[in-house]
């Protein structure tokens, strides 16, 4: 399996927590003796730095140390929300005294804060150490964060289907893990058993989080009709596309449930856009460089609604809010608008270099296809995976899908929350 070093920065080991049992203390230049670990602080005029044993150290500005102080009066109880400003803390605020004492870091402090009469001068912060090691430097906070995990790219015979038992998911940690962590990995994910209900998509949905509303509603069918004004639902032949492009936040994640597919024809099929971007990149970097830095017009001109925005192909370097992929592709033939601002020259090399981006999204080495069944629900990556669909002869049976989105930030808050308490396995 190709890693994904070429499009994302490489992945770092897990977050770990770390416990220090510390009984000893001082503050300028000395240490703080624990049974087997040896912690020392040191201060200058504007920073403390801490030295754990034999390890690595960190250095925390007096200014952050204040503005994150974890006591009750700067961070409420019940919502873990800061209670002041950071404009509220004096520029040359430094500690009185520190301390080391059993798990904590004891800060006392030299000033009250700005614009608070009832701050007084002698405040004193308790850090955990735990805390302080989460935030010693910009690598051990994105652990916490989980920033640092990267997915794996796949082609169709890479892509190993495993399905996840609806019951499973919908009642047990464990199906839930395994199914946020797949989503973020491979950014595709089959469940089974799913009822046959109308509402059956949206509760599976809202297992994760939220439902994402849009214009066509909480959720939608995905059905032959008659005069549609959306080309999913007929018959024809669906290419590989993105959903909802044109909206200035498209959603995360999409599910489709399997109602009913009698029909010959209509199955669903998938790419992976980070390994045919992978290729394009390794292949023709010049017109990779093209699709980043050319933005497309999407649009939905149809059914009283004008919705438009524009965006590149290959978007990367994204500052990171993990974890989330930090480059992302925009894709969706179907509805894109006239690119009313090209040059003949640029064109010229925004045409060359998507037509190659396309050859690689429509090599069938790439494409993973299945017709879902009664009871089946797929769960893709909407910023990531492809999709689309077979044709199918509509008078040989039905076809009806249930669909909805959710938002990305709701596999994050999941992902986060499952893996904090489970751990991170690369490998789902």
């Amino acid at each position: 399996m190709f890693s994904t070093s070429r499009f994302f920065k490489q992945s770092i080991s897990k977050y770990q927590s770390l416990n220090h049992r510390v009984i000893n203390k001082n503050f300028f230049g000395s240490s703080a003796t624990q049974f087997n670990k040896l912690v020392t602080t040191q201060s200058d005029q504007g920073s403390l730095h801490i030295k754990w044993g034999n390890e690595d150290s960190g250095t925390y500005s007096y200014l952050w140390l204040r503005d994150n102080c974890r006591c009750p009066q700067c961070v409420h109880p019940s919502s873990s929300q800061k209670l002041h400003s950071s404009a509220d803390i004096p520029l040359d605020i430094k500690p009185s005294t520190v301390k080391i004492i059993g798990e904590e870091a004891e800060i006392t402090w030299s000033q009250g804060l700005r614009h608070n009469k009832s701050s007084t001068e002698n405040h004193v912060s308790r850090f955990p150490l735990d805390f302080l090691r989460r935030y010693q430097s910009s690598k051990s906070s994105e652990e916490y964060r989980f920033n640092h995990i990267t997915p794996q790219t796949w082609s169709r015979d890479e892509y190993k289907l495993d399905w996840v038992s609806y019951n499973d998911y919908m009642n047990t940690d464990e199906g839930m893990h395994t199914v946020v962590q797949r989503l973020y990995n491979k950014g595709l994910v089959f469940i089974d058993g799913v009822p046959l209900t109308d509402e059956a998509c949206t509760k599976v949905a809202e297992r994760i989080g939220p439902i994402r509303e849009t214009f066509y509603g909480r959720d939608f069918d995905v059905k032959n009709i008659a005069k549609s004004t959306n080309i999913a639902y007929t018959s024809l032949y669906l290419g590989f596309h993105m959903d909802l492009m044109y909206m200035d936040s498209p959603p995360g994640i999409q599910l489709l449930h399997s109602l009913k597919n009698s029909v010959i024809g209509g199955s669903s099929i998938f790419v992976d856009s980070f390994r045919a971007v992978e290729l394009l990149k390794e292949n023709y970097p010049e017109d990779y460089e093209v699709l980043v830095n050319t933005p497309v017009t999407f649009h939905y001109v149809n059914d009283g609604h004008h919705m438009y925005y524009k965006r590149p192909t290959i978007v990367t370097g994204e500052p990171q809010s993990g974890p989330a992929w930090e480059s992302h592709v925009n894709y969706a033939p179907q509805f894109q608008g006239p690119m009313d601002d090209l040059s003949p020259k640029d064109a010229k090399k925004f045409y060359s270099a998507f037509q190659k981006f396309a050859d690689y999204v429509e090599d069938d080495s790439l494409r993973y296809q299945l017709t879902l069944q009664p009871g089946q629900l797929v769960m893709f990556a909407n910023r990531r995976v492809f999709h689309g669909r077979t044709s199918f002869d509509p008078t040989s049976g039905d076809r009806h899908l249930k669909g909805t989105y959710l938002d990305l930030d709701s596999l994050k808050d999941k992902l986060r929350v499952l893996s904090h308490k489970y751990g991170f396995d690369s490998s789902v």
